[in-house]
């Protein structure tokens, strides 16, 4: 049988997909969290009050679990603050960024022209149909499946920020 080589965009979509079930395969093969022990009991108060101490700086807010359906992203998108691009942008931070703005990172004239500024309701649609939400974009990604999926991965991304 002759050797037929592949067109560079089904390739890079196969390995995307085995990316993602790699992802998908270890998220689901990792053992189960024992349950957290009981907090101690509190002790009582102490007869003198201690002295006054400035308030600690605040720590930033822990980003959410991602949701399962986003092991297809992390095939080419980086989460995590300073990480350089990959295939795809950064998407630490991208709540309240406009599209197309990341450095180093070479977007399609379409999604740098666009107007889009992300928040929870256009990372959905755009999740759902990027091509129907900003045409000419070159993510090779059809879309998610659902709403629902495509709703608690804009909530994840959403809270990716320092």
């Amino acid at each position: 049988m002759p050797f037929v080589p592949m067109s560079p965009r089904r390739s890079f979509a196969v390995g995307a997909l085995i990316a993602a079930a790699a992802a998908a395969t270890a998220v689901l093969a990792a053992p189960a969290q024992p349950p957290a022990a009981e907090p101690p009991a509190a002790t009582p108060p102490a007869a003198t009050p201690p002295a006054e101490t400035p308030p600690a700086a605040a720590a930033p807010a822990a980003a959410a679990t991602p949701p399962g359906d986003f092991a297809v992203c992390q095939a080419c998108h980086e989460t995590t603050a300073g990480a350089r691009p990959s295939l795809g942008p950064n998407l630490f931070g991208i709540g309240g960024r406009k599209a197309g703005s990341v450095p180093d990172f070479d977007y399609s004239d379409a999604m740098k022209a666009s107007s889009v500024v992300w928040n929870a309701d256009t990372l959905k649609a755009f999740i759902l149909d990027p091509a129907k939400t900003i045409p000419d974009n070159k993510m090779d990604y059809p879309g998610a499946s659902d709403e629902t999926s495509a709703k608690a991965i804009a909530d994840y991304l959403m809270s990716l920020k320092g």
